[in-house]
């Protein structure tokens, strides 16, 4: 089973943002993948089987994203795993997180794994509506 859902840290960041006059709990900036194949619950705070993106466990999104769409009431982010990150694993799993001291998890995806060599480079683009 796959599936895409923005976690209760998710919500918490999104409130907190919204309703307090000086937030500290900052956005999602960044993302990590995984391996797992446990479908995604509200209550996830991390990814299930976390892998190493050059060196490190969370990278950065796209320069310029996310992009909030006002109109349409959504925020598109992408993320790219380049050919040279993350080879010889099935990545299954996705998650995007804040940067605090004790990151919060903001949305976490299962999908159908690809196979992650040399010769793959993967923009994961996550559409968050609200509506």
């Amino acid at each position: 089973m796959t599936g895409n859902i923005i976690t209760d840290d998710g919500l918490k960041i999104a409130l907190h943002r919204t309703y307090t006059a000086s937030p500290t709990i900052s956005a999602p900036t960044v993302y990590k993948i995984g391996t797992g194949t446990t479908n995604p619950t509200v209550s996830d705070t991390d990814v299930e089987t976390s892998v190493n993106i050059n060196g490190g466990a969370t990278k950065a999104f796209v320069s310029g994203y996310p992009i909030i769409d006002e109109t349409n009431l959504q925020a598109t982010t992408r993320a790219l795993l380049l050919t040279t990150e993350g080879n010889g694993n099935s990545i299954t799993e996705f998650g995007l997180f804040n940067t605090d001291g004790s990151a919060l998890m903001f949305s976490h995806s299962v999908f159908t794994a690809i196979t992650k060599t040399l010769n793959v480079q993967i923009s994961f683009v996550e559409k968050d509506v609200y509506a």
